[in-house]
């Protein structure tokens, strides 16, 4: 009888730790519009945000970080709320509660004044 429970503690967990590695690789996956944006970086850009792409963090998640720390030294205290990557163009929320567009080189990343 412990053998036999001892045997279905151990399915779950097995189950769990499938899953857990499962999804570590499937994180690691760029998506199709993920390496469409990869596609329109330049050799250097792409280089440094498939460098940082790593341990669960997506292409997407890298590019806004990098967005986001970029329109923070024009707009501190901001957040995006809407990217349209293809246009180059961010909708930033600002501290008083308004909006603004922000537009970017969709190849460099670097904030168009």
């Amino acid at each position: 009888m412990a053998t036999y429970v001892r045997t279905l503690a151990i399915i779950p967990a097995s189950i769990g730790a499938l899953l857990i590695l499962s999804s570590a690789s499937y994180a690691q996956i760029a998506t199709t519009l993920e390496q469409a944006e990869l596609a329109g970086l330049s050799p250097e850009k792409r280089a440094e945000v498939q460098a940082r792409a790593v341990n669960g963090n997506t292409v997407s998640e890298v590019l806004q970080t990098i967005l986001l720390n970029s329109i923070k030294l024009k707009h501190p205290a901001s957040r995006i709320v809407a990217l349209d990557f293809g246009r180059g163009i961010a909708v930033v929320e600002l501290t008083s509660g308004k909006t603004d567009l922000v537009q970017f080189d969709t190849t460099t990343l670097a904030i168009k004044d």
